[in-house]
């Protein structure tokens, strides 16, 4: 297939995560995605590695006009901002979660420098590093304010196309285990490239994409598609069999823990309905999580019947002495260990639960445990735990289901295991 656009794949045909792609003409470049690699995928790299990759990359094909276009705001797929000196351009939502994300971690660090300086014996070297954390954190959050961004249209509207240079892209809405994330549509020199990010077909938001594909994704001349599950044979279960499966759970117990990522708006829904149906409040103990379902509340609040419009009650001593007798669900990170031990110690054993709604492969790969051991740790503090989750990745039916829908000339699988095939 000989192609007047021109397609280099840095970083995704054999690892899932840490993507990067470069597509071009003699005048323009665009990125698609600069991600960091994923603990124990893709080689361990340091911040200075890093950058000098990055610079590497950059410098090798210079154009005109050039700029990167991020799928969606996961680590493995924007971590690398920092190190793009020209225009990077995100969904709203995607850089809305990242300015909470950093913000959060900034105000963690500003309290943690303040108590230490009030301490009788300040530990200076602990004050020196978290004042290193500050700043550093500081200049992540202005890099990310100049990030541009495209508004997501509403269903059955055309995207606006962003030009840089002689390339076009389109972005359309997809269905992904973050908020707001999106494929792009490539156009150059009569040339047609569709990239699809991450997304599934299994969850809430998917209603009205593959419509939304067969569509618009027409006359492709090659397919760029993520293949995370390429290598499982397991079919993904719908977002809503999630929520049904936790309301079984949820009726027998009456302490619910559920652990899951503050970023993902569908899970949330799904444990958000659950809790509705059985009568249990939702709590939480991350300001970073209130602050991401504030987020989805005023944005989407009015979709689903309110399925994201959240109401959490965030946990204090106060609110258990209320709770006690009630029950409730406490939606947690992996991180958030110590706060939970203590109150899982006041708990009855009997009527308490974990509901795991992360991959398993955390905990049960040795690789994925040795790079952060947090999640089967967290796990093994409970005597009863149940694994409800689906993937938030397409699966490999429905891989097969877009390419026949779209007919591209070629296809190119990224974000997938070294040795998964089609």
């Amino acid at each position: 297939f000989e192609s007047l656009m021109k397609i280099k794949i840095h970083r995704g045909l054999d690892q899932i995560g840490g993507c990067i792609t470069e597509i071009w003409t003699d005048s323009s470049r665009v990125f698609i995605d600069f991600g960091q690699n994923l603990p124990s995928n893709g080689k361990a790299v340091t911040p200075e590695e890093d950058a000098l990759m990055v610079a590497d990359i950059i410098g090798n094909n210079e154009k005109e006009h050039q700029a990167v276009f991020y799928t969606h705001a996961h680590e493995d797929h924007v971590g690398l901002f920092p190190y793009i000196p020209f225009d990077q351009f995100i969904s709203e939502g995607g850089k809305e979660l990242l300015l909470i994300k950093y913000k959060t971690l900034l105000e963690g660090y500003e309290i943690a420098r303040e108590k230490c300086g009030k301490q009788r014996v300040p530990d200076r070297s602990e004050e020196e590093r978290l004042e290193e954390c500050c700043r550093r954190t500081k200049t992540l959050i202005d890099k990310l304010e100049t990030f541009r961004t495209w508004k997501r249209t509403g269903r059955g509207d055309y995207p606006n196309p962003i030009m840089v240079g002689n390339i076009r892209i389109t972005p359309f809405f997809c269905c992904h285990s973050i908020y707001d994330a999106h494929m792009f549509l490539i156009e150059a020199e009569g040339q047609r490239f569709w990239h699809t990010g991450d997304y599934r077909g299994h969850g809430y938001m998917s209603k009205g994409q593959f419509l939304m594909l067969r569509k618009y994704a027409t006359n492709i001349d090659v397919l760029i598609t993520e293949g995370t599950m390429l290598s499982r044979e397991d079919k993904a279960i719908s977002e809503y069999r999630v929520s049904m499966e936790m309301i079984d759970v949820m009726q027998a117990f009456k302490y619910v823990f559920v652990l899951t990522s503050a970023t993902d708006i569908e899970r949330l829904g799904s444990i958000n309905h659950a809790t509705k149906k059985t009568k249990k409040p939702l709590c939480i103990m991350s300001l970073f999580m209130k602050r991401t379902m504030e987020l989805f509340t005023e944005r989407e609040g009015n979709l689903g019947r309110g399925l994201f419009s959240f109401s959490p009650l965030f946990y204090t001593d106060r609110l258990y002495s209320k709770l006690r007798n009630r029950g409730f669900t406490m939606v947690v990170g992996p991180s958030q260990g110590d706060k939970v031990k203590p109150l899982l110690n006041r708990l009855p054993q009997e009527e308490t639960i974990l509901i795991y709604s992360s991959w398993n492969g955390y905990y049960m790969r040795e690789e994925q445990v040795r790079a952060n051991a947090k999640y089967k740790e967290f796990r093994e503090m409970f005597h009863n735990v149940v694994d409800i989750h689906t993937s938030g990745h397409v699966d490999r039916d429905a891989i097969k289901k877009v390419i026949g829908m779209m007919h591209p000339k070629e296809v190119i699988c990224i974000h997938k295991e070294a040795d998964a095939r089609l």
